[in-house]
């Protein structure tokens, strides 16, 4: 990770991974409670940006490869989500999400998402009350994506981009001067007049499925180190095997068995980074209690996700 400025001298911060790490990436957007796992398989680079506002917040990141998030928004502001690029469709709590869409979340809304590979976004969290002063009014309802005429799009994609650019490019006497409050209200204009000003914006609301598929979700993490049946997983929502895969790969973008696997390798990665004596060292030791059965099958899946052997992994411990 590379500090290219001092927090405690500025609001801006910039950070570059060079390989996955969820504690880190779990800091992105501040306030927010989130779980993040590599979905992608090979190497990973993150580029992030953190704004101070003084009352909000505006984070963006550009991943190479494609992250699982869940979790919840931050409690004290409202937030909206922008598209800059992604190669593909990524998924917010079930819904299709596209190049130059809007998402928003309420304050401490729940946030199921996979973001695709090559995807970068920005984060911006703000007041409702700073909202509703300039006339705009969105009710409750924890999930919403608008999707906005060709024009706005563009619109949005360059006042949006033109600031995170400029940010991005700037150096530290340029970012000192930046004037947090003016920028704060000056992004807030931008998604206010947008959603003013647009009459072409549909909605998606949040189905019943959100619920369960966090169901099955919680249910695979607190079991990972068991085996784990499909009839496991019908007699716990008490829906089809079709339906149970459906509406999780809605939500979550993969499959059940899947997001176990990843969350199984995910564990043991975690395991082996730790700088704990008295947690052991054997890889096999450690598979097993995670769930795989077979080392060759563990070592291959491994690499495949994260470009290195275990063994490679368990080196950066000390």
């Amino acid at each position: 990770m590379n500090h290219t400025l001092d927090p405690d001298l500025s609001p801006i911060q910039k950070q570059a991974l060079t390989c996955f790490d969820s504690d880190l990436l779990r800091d992105v957007i501040k306030g927010a409670s989130f779980d993040l796992h590599q979905v992608g398989k090979g190497s990973f680079r993150a580029d992030m940006l953190h704004i101070s506002l003084g009352k909000g917040i505006l984070d963006s990141a550009h991943y190479s490869n494609s992250i699982l998030t869940e979790g919840t928004i931050s409690q004290d502001n409202m937030s909206f989500g922008f598209i800059h690029d992604s190669r593909d469709e990524s998924t917010f709590n079930g819904n299709i999400l596209r190049k130059h869409d809007v998402l928003m979340g309420d304050e401490g809304g729940p946030l199921s998402s996979c973001m695709a590979e090559d995807s970068h976004w920005s984060s911006f969290q703000f007041k409702r009350d700073d909202l509703l002063k300039l006339g705009i009014k969105l009710e409750k309802d924890n999930s919403k994506i608008f999707h906005f005429n060709k024009e706005m799009r563009e619109e949005l994609s360059c006042k949006l981009g033109g600031i995170l650019n400029y940010l991005e490019e700037a150096n530290d006497q340029q970012i000192l001067l930046v004037k947090k409050e003016l920028l704060y209200h000056h992004i807030l204009g931008i998604y206010a007049n947008a959603l003013e000003d647009t009459k072409d914006i549909s909605h998606l609301k949040r189905d019943d499925s959100l619920f369960l598929s966090k169901k099955i979700r919680t249910y695979l993490n607190d079991h990972a180190g068991q085996p784990i049946q499909m009839i496991d997983l019908t007699a716990l929502t008490g829906k089809s095997e079709r339906t149970v895969e459906r509406i999780f790969k809605k939500h979550f973008g993969i499959t059940p068995y899947t997001y176990l696997k990843i969350h199984r390798l995910h564990l043991i990665r975690k395991h082996l980074l730790q700088r704990d004596e008295s947690v052991t060292t054997n890889i096999g030791d450690i598979a097993m209690k995670n769930g795989f059965m077979q080392m060759g099958y563990f070592g291959s899946e491994y690499k495949k996700l994260f470009n290195e052997m275990p063994s490679q992994t368990l080196r950066k411990r000390y």
